[in-house]
């Protein structure tokens, strides 16, 4: 145990400077004075510093809500961070990119002629992707009519909630069958292109080429999830760990100003009939609790719905939103 103590100097008399003791050597605590220092300067900051940034980036906590997604409730579409304007943006140029290129190598490979029926296996893709269109403008179709319905009055949301709800489950049906075309076509590729029985690629080098393209973009996009658990369940433990920075915390410090909160509807919580609940024409996103304060919504009582659709108390919620600006359920940030 290496205990200090202080007492003042008999030469020292008239000033406040006193002489620290230890019971280490001299020679033995300087080495350990120069040895600290050096150990945690230099590189290690700026590791720091650029984990900071990592962890305070959209894009990380991006990859953070989708994590949350896979491995929690998907009941609700707002909760989906999937549905945000940017991916869905990125996902309509993907998609347009992948019809062009398709269009154009099979305009110039005409002649071409392999032996599996490669044609047939892009036409098939192509012909997904323009149906991944359609849903896709079904989704922004869908989130436009519910961020309508967020500002509208409660009697109006429990009117068109049947017809919202019958086109909900018609999307995801929808988006059920075209996922599964994807996995059976993405294997009949694999059996066409990558026989090694008939080679294609002297017959059809430019169809050759395209599956193959078209065959790993299918393939990093299945891998995602797992990716996605690789990096945030092992790597980023691990660099936390070495660099003593908790990057799962990095933004914890923002908060929602007081004209970010009041933008977002409210209204007197109206208790829906339990005939109309049987009959699933009530609102799906409605809990029949808070997940703040975990009590029950009453009559008349002010609530305050956020845009990913979930509802809690006013009271608790702008409480909350002043801390984070993220949903307490799905972690989804307000928009600045």
């Amino acid at each position: 145990m290496n205990t200090r103590y202080s007492f003042p100097s008999d030469s020292l008399c008239n000033s406040s400077t006193t002489v620290p003791y230890s019971s280490s050597p001299p020679a033995t605590e300087d080495r350990m004075a120069r040895n600290r220092p050096a150990a945690r300067a230099g590189a290690p900051s700026f590791l720091i510093r650029t984990a900071m940034r990592i962890s305070r980036a959209r894009w990380f906590n991006f990859l953070r809500r989708v994590f949350h997604y896979q491995n929690g409730s998907r009941s609700d579409l707002g909760s989906n961070p999937f549905n945000s304007s940017t991916w869905m943006t990125l996902e309509l140029l993907a998609l347009l990119v992948q019809i062009s290129i398709i269009t154009f190598t099979l305009s110039i490979s005409k002649k071409e002629s392999p032996i599996w029926p490669m044609r047939i296996w892009i036409v098939g893709y192509d012909i997904g992707c323009l149906l991944s269109l359609l849903l896709l403008y079904g989704r922004y179709r869908q989130l436009y009519v519910s961020q309508v319905d967020g500002f509208s009055l409660p009697d109006v949301e429990q009117q068109r909630s049947s017809e919202d709800s019958r086109f909900s489950h018609l999307m995801n049906k929808c988006r059920t069958s075209l996922e599964l075309f994807f996995a059976i076509w993405f294997v009949m590729g694999n059996v066409w292109v990558f026989d090694s029985r008939f080679g294609s690629f002297q017959r059809a080098p430019n169809l050759h080429v395209l599956c193959i393209s078209l065959l790993a973009w299918n393939a990093l996009s299945y891998s995602f999830p797992f990716l996605l658990f690789l990096l945030l369940c092992c790597c980023v433990p691990l660099i936390s760990s070495v660099l003593g920075y908790n990057m799962n915390m990095g933004a914890a410090d923002k908060g929602a100003s007081d004209d970010q909160i009041s933008r977002l509807p409210s209204w007197r919580y109206k208790r829906v009939d339990s005939n109309l609940e049987a009959g699933n024409s009530a609102p799906a996103n409605e809990d029949p609790e808070c997940c703040i304060c975990l009590a029950k919504y009453k009559e008349k009582e002010e609530v305050r719905k956020l845009p990913c659709s979930h509802m809690f108390h006013l009271k608790c919620v702008d409480q909350w939103l002043r801390i984070l600006s993220c949903c307490p359920l799905c972690k989804q940030e307000l928009e600045r």
